[in-house]
């Protein structure tokens, strides 16, 4: 099956998730929106959305090239036997805008924002938006994976990247929080 995902504009305005597939079309209004403080300067963490050792240090192995229409392809290290995500970079304006298409996963929308002060004089605000075709029981899991993600985007900012042979020892105790959180 052959599946492929694009956004347009509903009558109201609201950004639409098209996925259309060999086998089905379906409509998906319901984007997860996420935000992260990060005490890094806005191009250290442009690096760590486009590189590909870097992606493979917080997010999944990546083979990624970055410019418009390249792959952003991920092996998900951390859920053995599940099928690798393939991925288009749909908008690429560097230092500011990363969408990415992928197979299985939706959308993602990075958009990384210069912020004053912090730690290093500048840190970055990074908005995420994921627009997902998922059953709606499931949205809140896709919410704490990707929590748990810049958690780890973090980590690996500050040096520590994930070591994928033990991430249920070392994240598995996290995402049950952000499950927890989220739920609650």
């Amino acid at each position: 099956m052959v599946t492929r995902t694009g956004l347009r504009r509903g009558a109201a305005g609201e950004e639409v998730l098209l996925v259309m597939s060999t086998a089905y079309s379906v409509l998906v209004t319901s984007p997860i929106r996420l935000t992260r403080d990060l005490e890094f300067p806005r191009v250290i963490v442009w690096d760590a959305l486009v590189d590909a050792d870097l992606v493979s240090g917080w997010l999944a192995e990546a083979q990624i090239d970055p410019e418009l229409g390249g792959r952003y392809d991920l092996t998900w290290l951390h859920r053995p036997g599940s099928v690798a995500t393939t991925g288009e970079i749909a908008e690429l304006v560097p230092l500011e805008r990363l969408d990415v298409l992928t197979s299985d996963s939706g959308a993602w929308s990075f958009v990384v924002d210069e912020l004053e002060g912090g730690s290093r004089g500048t840190s970055t605000r990074l908005n995420l938006t994921i627009r997902i075709d998922v059953e709606p029981a499931f949205l809140t899991r896709v919410k704490v994976d990707w929590l748990v993600y810049l958690d780890q985007l973090d980590n690996l900012l500050r040096g520590h990247p994930v070591n994928w042979t033990h991430w249920d020892r070392d994240h598995h105790a996290a995402w049950s929080r952000h499950l927890r959180n989220t739920a609650g």
